[in-house]
């Protein structure tokens, strides 16, 4: 367990540090203006990736760490791969036409590109091996390609201006990573591809994760396009870089949620609910110290370290609260809920908060600028928590009283 825990947040740190190399040469040459646009792009992808991933980047470690075999295992994988391309075909499109209106004048191509490699993340391969529990593979076709075509974006970038060869960078590896993995899983574990007349069953039986994952997303990516439409180039490029370091530090909560599912997976009844509520433990601590690293360490970082969009205390001191209620939103969700059948009632209390926050995020970006979009956001992703602790106390209480040799 302990060498899949250190495996797994190896992975975060490596995939956190590619984008951080190139950001100094991208916000000095794109300017405030075309940096909070990348940013409002990249939010947009992001949203888009939920859509395209219809539940499986979620829903997907858990299944694939309790399929009987790895036929079963592969299977799962191709239907997969249908219907995040088919839903692909659909989305990139729409994505490209929201980010060329709402990006800053002159920025548009760089504002798509952004938006498109955020989105193609959906079809990266990387809950596969979160589910089988190997960080190894995602070293090796992702993360460790993304620190280098980040290096290299990053030096071509200030030698030739061109600032879109750093989304660039980003889609390649992806699009390259994910057939190499795809072609070498699927040669040797051959099988039937799903017929067209299946995609409705397969759309159908991810549904609720995906509204759940689309009302996360939803919130999430709402803030930064209000704020760039809404602000001064200057404010909204602060509020980018806050943004921008909440974002790369979700992947740790995340990650750490994939490494403990099938620590959690592999025992059962009272064993089960000792280790929930030790993945809860972990989730919380994870999330006041990365509280305490934005707001503390946040304002001097992005001073020093993108000194053309530096992001105030205020702001990320709120980006803080909202990550340690995404990091204990994230174990409950994943670790807890999902694992319980409980996918319906997660993706209720989500949509509740969406539904209320989204409406909130705008109104009060509109009345105090950027500091009240996050307020708003740190509300809407409370809330969610909120929503679903009763939920997570049920279930745990009914794995404390469950007795060992009743247990499946």
């Amino acid at each position: 367990m302990k060498r899949r825990l250190l495996g797994f947040l190896l992975v975060p740190a490596i995939a956190a540090l590619s984008p951080i190399i190139a950001l100094p040469a991208v916000t000095q040459i794109a300017g405030p203006g075309g940096w909070a646009s990348a940013i409002a792009g990249e939010s947009v992808g992001t949203f888009a990736a939920i859509a395209i991933g219809w539940g499986w980047a979620t829903i997907g470690p858990a299944l694939i760490s309790i399929a009987g075999d790895d036929a079963e295992r592969a299977r799962l994988y191709r239907e997969s791969l249908v219907v995040r391309v088919t839903i692909s075909m659909i989305a990139v499109p729409a994505l490209a036409v929201v980010c060329w209106l709402i990006a800053t004048p002159g920025s548009e191509w760089l504002t798509i590109l952004m938006g498109m490699q955020g989105a193609l993340i959906a079809l990266s391969f990387t809950w596969f091996s979160a589910g089988v529990g190997d960080p190894r593979t995602i070293v090796i076709f992702d993360a460790a390609p993304r620190l280098l075509a980040n290096l290299a974006a990053a030096a071509l970038v200030l030698a030739t201006g061109v600032v879109v060869l750093y989304p660039l960078a980003g889609i390649l590896v992806t699009l390259v990573g994910t057939s190499i993995f795809t072609l070498r899983l699927l040669r040797r574990h051959p099988g039937p591809w799903p017929r067209p007349r299946d995609l409705p069953r397969l759309l159908r039986s991810n549904l609720a994760v995906a509204l759940n994952d689309a009302g996360l997303s939803g919130y999430s990516s709402v803030p930064a396009p209000v704020v760039n439409v809404t602000a001064m180039p200057t404010a909204a490029a602060g509020y980018a870089t806050a943004d921008k370091m909440l974002k790369l530090g979700q992947f740790i909560p995340m990650t750490l949620a994939n490494a403990l599912q099938a620590w959690i997976g592999e025992a059962h009844g009272p064993h089960r609910g000792r280790r929930m509520r030790i993945a809860i433990g972990l989730a919380a601590a994870t999330g006041l110290a990365g509280w305490a690293g934005l707001a503390l360490v946040g304002p001097w970082l992005t001073s020093v370290y993108l000194p053309a969009a530096p992001a105030p205390f205020d702001i990320l001191l709120v980006m803080g609260l909202v990550f340690f209620f995404f990091s204990v939103r994230t174990a409950v969700a994943r670790l807890v809920l999902f694992p319980a059948g409980q996918a319906a009632a997660v993706m209720r209390a989500t949509l509740i908060a969406t539904v209320v926050g989204i409406p909130l995020m705008i109104g009060l970006g509109i009345a105090w600028g950027p500091v009240g979009a996050a307020l708003g956001y740190a509300f809407t992703e409370g809330a969610a928590a909120v929503l679903l602790a009763r939920r997570c106390l049920r279930v745990l209480h009914d794995l404390r009283h469950t007795p060992i040799e009743a247990a499946p």
